[in-house]
Formats: structure tokens, C-alpha cells, sequence
């Protein structure tokens, strides 16, 4: 697994997109989804900040093709782990879900609220030969005053609310890995606008060839029924994927390592798409308090979507791309940031946006 060459760097989104979010990866990020993980972690806090995060749409009726979120302010995001030789516990707050965020943007209504104040409450265990963990979360947000107009003794005043609950489970015995993200509710209204959710999950499998080598498959689907103002419709996502990860060099200063997958989207309505992904990242310690991280990502004999909003049109582009990014050693503590990659990975100060942006996203985590 890729931690040796950065044994405290395992906390941050800054060191998963660097790392073109690789399957072997064992983070604080990917533990959510599958939860045994927490017990591969130590004792530590984390706070994350950086990119833009958008809390409603904006414009009247706009889809975010046009360009309609706003991203102003940053999200930011943290919490703790506690780790004991047998169990693992935590508190995280305001990681949101971009299933249930996914389903709100296709509504494309002005004003209507993403996930506000969510929390995740986390518990690891060991149980014979299997590492099992489970994370529950919730989220809750009302603005009585969102996008309307308030008249002469506070009439005609318009209330927008969301909110979520769901949970993950996983278990590894370091062979075997099964792992399941379930959505139980999510519901974001603005007046008579209304999403709500009708399943959200993604399960997953993986088998651990030997020490460094994974073969997986994941499967998801977002569903989700969309009333604007008088018209109903669905919004439908599915996808799938069966891969292979490889550390194909791993010493106490560096590793490399390369992955390949076949991968199928599709979001009824809109778009679906087949590709083959490749993709090849080290992380390495450039020295004693610095760790260096790059990927680089292309699809290669598959790169098709076909535009079903657009009679069927297909788009076969120029798919590379490079990430990277850069920790510093402090003490027990470790400052995590990514580079800006926009521009098939050309670094400016300037280029990109949101999470494009050089040094977008920043973390800082303390080992105790």
C-alpha cells in the first residue's frame, strides 16, 4: 500500500487527488467508504480547506453546464480519531455527499440547498481474522429567507431545507474486502421546488492478489424524483467498474505504482460513457521533511460519450491527467496541499478553478 514513504500523510484530499485516487490508497478520505480502514490509521486530527464549495445554485434556472454555482467561499471540513489496539472511533465534520449534492444540481432550481452541517459518526473493530467499521451520517439545513421576498408584515416568506441520512459499512480480512455506502434519506426543497431521493448506494469488492496487487469491482446508482414548480421528472445515475491496482516498487522512500480499469456511466437523459482508464503515480520523499506526490491518468482504446441531451452526439477528446502535490513534515504534524492541474497539467498561480487552483486544497494533520 502506498504509506511508507509518507506514514503520517494519510489524512487529506490533497493526497488522494494527487494520487489519482488509486484503489491500494489507505487515507482518512478513503475510509468513509470503506470504514475497516480507520483501523490502518492512528491516533490523529485533521482539518481540511481550500476549494470553493457551492451552498445553493444561483441564476434563474440554470444547469451548472452554464457555469450557474457559486464558489466564493471555501468548505472546510475536519475531526478526530481515536485509535485503541483492538477499536477505532471519530467524529468528522462537513464531508458532503456528492450522490445526494449530484441529484440537487440536476434540478437546476434557483436557490435550493446542497447538504448543510453534516456530521459522520465512525466505529473500526477487529473480530477474529476480519477488520470490520461503520460510519453513520446526518445533515440538517432551513433558511426561512432564501431567495424571497419579504413583505409588509413578513408575509410571502420562503423557506429552503435539506437534509440526509446514511451509512456505510465494510469488513477486510486482508484477503477479501466487501464494503457498502447506503443512502436511507435525502431531501432538499425550495418552496414548491422539491428533490428527493429514492436510492442512493455503492458497493464494492476487492481481492488482494498478494501484498501488492488488487483486483476490484464497484458498482453505484443515484436515483432521485425532481418536482419543479408543476413538472416532474427523475434523475438516474449508474456506473460501474472492474479494475486492477499494482505497487510495482516500494522501499521507506518512495513508491510507484500503476492501475488499469474498465468503466461505464451513465445518467438517463443526458449522457453515458465507456472508457479505459490508465494511470501510473509515485509519492517519495524528496527529503527528510518533505514528501512529493504525482499521477498521471488517460484513457486509452475506450474514451467514448455519447450525448444523449444532444441527439446522440459522441465525444472522443484528449482525456490526460496529471496531479500532484506536496507535503511538509512538521513534528507529529503534516501540512498536505495539491498543485493547480488545469491545462493538461501546465502550474500557474492563476489557471483553474475551484479545485483546479494551485494549492487549492490544503490540510493539516497532528499524530498524537
Amino acid at each position: 500500500m502506498v504509506t511508507a514513504a509518507a506514514p503520517m500523510a494519510m489524512a487529506s484530499k490533497a493526497r488522494v487527488s494527487a494520487l489519482a485516487g488509486s484503489r491500494q490508497l489507505v487515507d482518512f478520505q478513503t475510509a468513509f467508504d470503506r470504514p475497516y480502514q480507520f483501523m490502518a490509521l492512528g491516533t490523529q486530527a485533521t482539518i481540511e480547506w481550500g476549494a470553493g464549495d457551492e451552498k445553493y445554485l444561483v441564476g434563474s434556472g440554470a444547469t451548472p453546464a452554464d457555469g450557474s454555482f457559486t464558489t466564493a467561499n471555501p468548505h472546510a471540513e475536519g475531526g478526530f480519531l481515536m485509535k485503541h489496539d483492538d477499536y477505532a472511533y471519530g467524529v468528522y465534520l462537513g464531508r458532503r455527499s456528492s450522490a445526494f449534492n449530484d441529484a440537487v444540481e440536476a434540478a437546476g432550481v434557483k436557490n435550493m440547498m446542497r447538504e448543510q452541517n453534516p456530521i459522520n459518526v465512525f466505529y473500526a473493530s477487529k473480530m477474529g481474522e476480519w477488520t470490520w467499521g461503520a460510519t453513520v451520517k446526518y445533515s440538517n439545513g432551513k433558511d426561512e429567507v432564501a431567495g424571497g421576498t419579504i413583505l409588509a408584515g413578513g408575509a410571502d416568506i420562503v423557506t429552503a431545507e435539506a437534509s440526509s441520512l446514511g451509512f456505510a459499512v465494510g469488513a477486510s480480512n486482508g484477503t477479501f474486502d466487501v464494503e457498502l455506502v447506503q443512502g436511507l434519506t435525502g431531501k432538499s426543497t425550495f418552496d414548491k421546488d422539491e428533490v428527493e431521493s429514492k436510492g442512493m448506494t455503492q458497493v464494492g469488492f476487492g481481492y488482494h492478489i498478494n501484498e501488492n496487487m488488487e483486483a476490484y469491482a464497484q458498482y453505484g446508482m443515484v436515483k432521485a424524483d425532481i418536482t419543479d414548480g408543476t413538472t416532474d421528472s427523475t434523475y438516474e445515475k449508474t456506473g460501474y467498474a472492474v479494475g486492477f491496482v499494482n505497487t510495482v516498487a516500494k522501499t521507506e522512500d518512495a513508491n510507484f505504482f500503476y492501475g488499469v480499469a474498465y468503466a461505464s456511466e451513465k445518467i438517463e437523459d443526458e449522457r453515458e460513457s465507456s472508457v479505459l482508464p490508465v494511470w501510473m503515480g509515485i509519492e517519495a520523499n524528496a527529503t527528510s521533511w518533505m514528501v512529493l506526490r504525482g499521477s498521471v491518468k488517460q484513457n486509452i482504446l475506450l474514451n467514448e460519450t455519447k450525448i444523449t441531451a444532444a441527439n446522440d452526439k459522441k465525444v472522443n477528446v484528449d482525456s490526460i491527467a496529471f496531479n500532484a502535490g506536496v507535503g511538509f513534515k512538521l513534528g507529529k504534524g503534516m501540512l498536505d496541499a495539491n498543485f493547480g492541474t488545469a491545462n493538461q497539467g501546465h502550474l500557474s498561480f492563476t489557471d483553474g478553478a475551484g479545485a483546479d487552483k494551485f494549492l487549492s486544497n490544503v490540510a493539516y494533520t497532528y499524530n498524537f
